[in-house]
């Protein structure tokens, strides 16, 4: 069996220290490469919502009342981070909420990503949001709660008021 001179393998050895040296760098730089970059500016802020808009989520509560959870309504967003409304909804096949008003409060970023709160008379869900393209190229926001407890999914649409197809 052959011995092999540690020396030439050793950090101390100069060409071993240029290896090492290229090998950090390279793998430095690939990191690097990996880290996303900054959040990408799609144009959008709070004024992208503004008007009317349907409000529709579903889901299901895990607290009592505990069961399917279905509400819908009208919502008018003012384009600095707030909106009013009036909903229906029931929780476990019980109408709970009928013609109530709501309120609450949004924040879009400029990735179009953001977070919306809604305050209903007995409790509120904070839900994370995205806004994607919608009819008539405004944008809806598709949600998701971020509450403990609760399951739920929803839409914030555009919506025009009136059935007449010529008005605008």
């Amino acid at each position: 069996m052959k011995s092999v001179d540690l020396k030439s393998f050793s950090i101390c050895n100069p060409s071993a220290r240029l290896l090492c040296r290229t090998l950090a760098v390279s793998a430095l730089m690939l990191g690097l490469s990996a880290i996303p970059a900054s959040a990408e500016d799609n144009g959008c802020s709070n004024a992208t919502l503004k008007g009317d808009y349907a409000y529709a989520v579903s889901g299901s509560a895990t607290i009592p009342p505990a069961g399917f959870v279905a509400i819908l309504g009208r919502i008018a967003l003012d384009g600095k981070g707030s909106f009013t409304g009036s909903v229906n909804g029931s929780i476990a096949g019980i109408v709970i909420l009928k013609d109530v008003a709501v309120t609450g409060s949004y924040r879009i970023a400029s990735d179009c990503t953001g977070t919306l709160t809604t305050d209903y008379p007995a409790f509120t869900a904070h839900w994370s949001v995205v806004l994607v393209e919608g009819a008539g190229g405004q944008r809806r926001a598709d949600l998701v709660e971020t509450d403990a407890e609760t399951v739920g999914t929803g839409t914030v649409s555009p919506m025009k008021i009136g059935c007449d197809p010529h008005r605008d």
